[in-house]
């Protein structure tokens, strides 16, 4: 008789912990696989409320597996807001947030293991993941229901490492202020390859952001890679990085970043928020695009 385990359909959760490397330099081995475990502790106690089965822990993450994707994403949802309620309370592990990724298809559970296509998107998903955030693949939005929908922002195709073609990708928004961040839903984008280059320009400074450049700042003092000089930007107003195959970019300002795509009325506020940047468009810094003294940034994605 044949050993071999037929597939199953499942949708996969793969979930890390951000920072843990250096959680591990500052507190020591001990200290910071105690916090580990924590964290991964709390991440698989709101799996299995949601009847998931944490297939194994991974020292500083999880694998994890659902029948239905609206228990994987609840469960998500819940472990991140866990987490964050930990840090409001203090220096806990909260200031080290998951990023997670969630995948559906064919796989083969094993006693502590799980095999297949979708455990290998979820991972490339969860690695291309910010802090805290949790991104979907195509799939996994299929029979969400309509206060899940809701929270849906998509992000277009992407390129993750190990795959030929762009793989369509979504973030769900967890947050219970989620609607306060967010006044439009990202339009769909295909990023072609790690040829792509970002321009920049305010009034007549200019730039170009490759991708192995990797990061860029924008910010109001010479230490940031672009520099806008107005009292309404922050001294590190926000962060554009390169995530493998998409520019995003991270708002960490006091005053907010707006996003407006060309074509568009209405502007994405980001307040410690981010989005993809694609097409072109307008960065606005420290005030409203309604603002005609705002300092705004002109950006755009292209290939070369």
């Amino acid at each position: 008789m044949s050993n071999l385990r037929k597939p199953v359909i499942r949708t996969v959760v793969f979930a890390d912990v951000v920072g843990s490397t250096g959680l591990y330099k500052s507190l020591g081995d001990t200290a910071a696989a105690g916090l580990m475990t924590r964290v991964t502790r709390a991440a698989g106690e709101a799996i299995e409320q949601q009847r998931g089965q944490v297939v194994k822990t991974l020292g500083d993450g999880l694998l994890a597996v659902f029948d239905d994707n609206t228990a994987a994403v609840r469960a998500c949802c819940e472990a991140q807001r866990r987490l964050a309620s930990w840090n409001q309370q203090g220096p806990t592990p909260g200031a080290f947030p998951l990023k997670i990724g969630l995948s559906r298809g064919p796989v083969v559970l094993t006693p502590g293991d799980c095999f297949g296509d979708a455990v290998n998107a979820a991972a490339r998903l969860s690695g291309s993941a910010a802090g805290g955030q949790i991104l979907l693949g195509e799939a996994v939005t299929d029979g969400l229901p309509l206060d899940l929908q809701a929270r849906l922002r998509n992000l277009g195709s992407i390129f993750l490492r190990g795959y030929e073609q762009p793989v369509p990708v979504h973030q769900i928004e967890w947050d219970a202020g989620w609607q306060n961040s967010q006044t439009m839903p990202h339009l769909p984008t295909v990023i072609s390859s790690s040829n792509q280059r970002l321009s920049l320009s305010w009034l007549d400074v200019h730039q170009e952001m490759p991708a192995a450049q990797g990061v860029m700042h924008i910010g109001r003092t010479q230490a940031a890679e672009f520099v806008v000089n107005d009292i309404r930007v922050s001294r590190q107003h926000a962060r554009i990085e390169w995530r493998g195959s998409y520019f995003m970019l991270t708002d960490l300002s006091s005053n907010g970043t707006w996003v407006r795509y060309a074509g568009q009325d209405n502007a994405l506020a980001l307040r410690r928020n981010e989005c993809v940047l694609h097409g072109q468009g307008e960065i606005c810094l420290g005030a409203k695009p309604t603002d005609p003294t705002a300092p705004t940034v002109v950006f755009e994605v292209f290939d070369r």
